[in-house]
């Protein structure tokens, strides 16, 4: 929403299409400008159709949020089921890999691009039963450097965010593991819920916002990380709380 309200036409890409709807009608009943396309990024296939839609619609792609992500499978390496493996690495890693692949040449002939990563601390920090999680995240930091630095004389910036605690879907499934007999150990997850810390979608995308906009246009190859207060306030200044 932040970017539909800042001018931006917004594709919007999830599995689920009614969710997606729901989202792009409130964005239209603001006065933004958004389309569906429904599809799953782990699948090379649906991305062409992706940016065939984007082209069609507003002509350029400005901005490539590679936002989808799952967690599953939450379980040790010993006993992690290994279709969910893979599949987790492919919406977490290889997904975002797709669609760079296939918007860069776009960017590049339009001369300019932005591009940020959602990624998560997971990918510095692990944990126990995110093997997976981890590793894609990591992966998707490794990603934006190696991009940034093959785009360095480009007028085009590659950065990943480390968006901290956030109010999701996400966080519920994590709660909801039982973690006895085991390794896992997620009550901070949960501490977070209960003291009410967990931060807002909206203050999110005031970070990927930030990212995008002019405020970062010498900015590339970064991991910018909510647990940088400077950075936040840096943020917060550049951009209130409306």
């Amino acid at each position: 929403m932040q970017l539909a309200q800042a001018g931006a036409g917004v594709i919007l890409v999830a599995r689920d299409e009614l969710l997606a709807e729901k989202q792009a009608r409130f964005i239209r009943e603001q006065g933004g400008q958004a389309e569906v396309v429904p599809a799953d990024v782990s699948d090379p296939e649906s991305i062409e159709p992706i940016i065939e839609v984007a082209l069609d619609q507003f002509r350029r792609i400005d901005i490539l949020v590679n936002n989808a992500g799952v967690i599953w499978p939450i379980d040790e390496v010993a006993e992690a089921d290994l279709d969910e493996w893979a599949y987790n690495v492919h919406v977490n890693l290889v997904g975002p890999f797709y669609l760079m692949r296939t918007v860069l040449p776009v960017m590049q002939a339009q001369g300019y691009g932005r591009i940020v990563n959602v990624s998560s601390g997971a990918a510095t920090h692990p944990v126990a039963g995110w093997s997976a999680y981890c590793a894609a995240k990591a992966g998707l930091d490794m990603l934006t450097k190696t991009a940034a630095l093959e785009l360095r004389d480009a007028p085009i910036t590659v950065n990943a965010l480390h968006p901290g605690l956030v109010n999701t879907d996400m966080q519920d499934d994590i709660r909801s593991v039982d973690t006895d007999g085991s390794s896992l150990d997620f009550d901070r997850f949960h501490v977070a819920h209960a003291e009410g810390s967990l931060r807002t979608p909206d203050a999110v995308a005031r970070m990927i916002y930030w990212m995008v906009g002019p405020w970062s246009r010498d900015r590339s190859g970064e991991v910018f990380t909510a647990s940088d207060p400077a950075w936040l306030e840096t943020v917060e200044r550049d951009i209130p709380d409306r």
